[in-house]
């Protein structure tokens, strides 16, 4: 997208369509950076349209990752704000969701922008060419693509077979190369009545052509070379995995810590992805697996408890200096986020991904 300068203020400025009545001025404070969006669009998806690497990851209203401070100006909320992942502190200082936020007028707005490079999403088509019954009504399913696709560590895609209107979104859990993957992979769990879920269960889905819009999601978009620590829930693991083979790769000096949360011993899937980082990696990689309702007579010598009972100083972590990728679903979320700030890790170094299975 072309910019050119403001003679005014000296701030960037992406032109959108030309400037008129239908446009609207969004002034990004402290980042000498403005931008035009049409009047009545999202805030996040006519800067994401234009190239500004907003930050986000579910787009639909509950990660917040898009939270935005309102310095100025008025915005029409697609939800109500206050049941948004946005604190009462947060509401009561003007912060607001920029993937709900219609602009009505000129805003000025308080959001630190991500200096990275954006790949923008685009269509893919492949073929399903390894189809696996995991523990844990899990399919393994990956696809080979007609052409490399690029996307960062712990991004997803949105996946269709050809001819339906069902879009589902999963995550990667292969780590991206530097040319494009021809190969993805997916861990999807089998929902009630899920449309997609439930049809990929019931039989082997083999030589299925399937499309893909992708990249989406900035959960893995942090590259300060520390240690981190994923934690994950059911087929939350995807995503954790992806961003752990990826920094280990590129940061041969730092470990990665998984949490991996399930109900019973005998859901437990991905055996075969968490040895193989320990194969490549060694004593870099620490593996935690922690059930929350297996029996204390059964024979699991693993951990008990909820994956917020394993975020303790047993870690031989500091919580101060290293970086975390929470993913699963909501609830979950919340409660390793609210856990992680006790321990001491600075809210912007937690990155999370919350699932939220789709209306049947």
């Amino acid at each position: 997208m072309p910019t050119q300068s403001d003679t005014k203020t000296g701030t960037s400025v992406v032109k959108f369509g030309g400037s008129d009545s239908t446009s609207c001025r969004i002034t990004v404070a402290g980042e000498n950076k403005s931008f035009e969006v049409p009047r009545g669009d999202l805030l996040l998806m006519s800067a994401l349209g234009q190239g500004i690497n907003y930050p986000h990851n579910c787009r639909v209203g509950t990660c917040g990752r898009c939270r935005t401070k309102l310095i100025a100006g008025r915005i029409s909320p697609q939800i109500d704000f206050a049941l948004s992942p946005l604190s009462n502190d947060e509401l009561e200082n003007g912060f607001i969701l920029a993937c709900q936020a219609k602009v009505r007028t000129d805003l000025t707005i308080g959001v630190s922008l991500i200096d990275h490079d954006v790949i923008e999403p685009r269509m893919v088509a492949g073929v399903i060419y390894h189809w696996e019954r995991l523990p844990g009504e899990v399919i393994d399913m990956r696809v080979r693509l007609e052409s490399p696709l690029l996307f960062e560590a712990g991004q997803y895609a949105s996946i269709s077979t050809s001819g339906s209107f069902t879009r589902r979104m999963f995550s990667f859990y292969d780590a991206p190369k530097e040319n494009g993957n021809i190969e993805v992979g997916f861990l999807i769990k089998r929902l009630p009545r899920g449309r997609f879920s439930d049809w990929l269960y019931r039989d082997d889905r083999r030589d299925v052509r399937v499309w893909l819009e992708a990249p989406f999601g900035q959960m893995g978009l942090d590259d300060d070379a520390r240690d981190a620590i994923g934690v994950a829930g059911g087929t939350g693991l995807a995503p954790v995995l992806s961003i752990a083979a990826d920094r280990l790769r590129r940061f041969p000096q730092n470990r990665f810590t998984i949490v991996f949360g399930l109900r019973r011993e005998y859901e437990m899937f991905a055996l075969d992805k968490l040895e193989k980082l320990k194969e490549t990696f060694g004593d870099r990689v620490s593996i935690i697996p922690i059930m929350s309702d297996e029996p204390v007579q059964r024979s699991w010598s693993g951990q008990r408890g909820l994956v917020t009972d394993a975020l303790t100083k047993e870690l031989n972590l500091d919580f101060s200096n290293v970086t975390a990728f929470v993913c699963g679903s909501v609830p979950m979320v919340e409660a390793v986020e609210h856990v992680l700030k006790q321990q001491g890790m600075p809210e912007d170094r937690i990155h999370s991904d919350k699932f939220e299975p789709a209306a049947v």
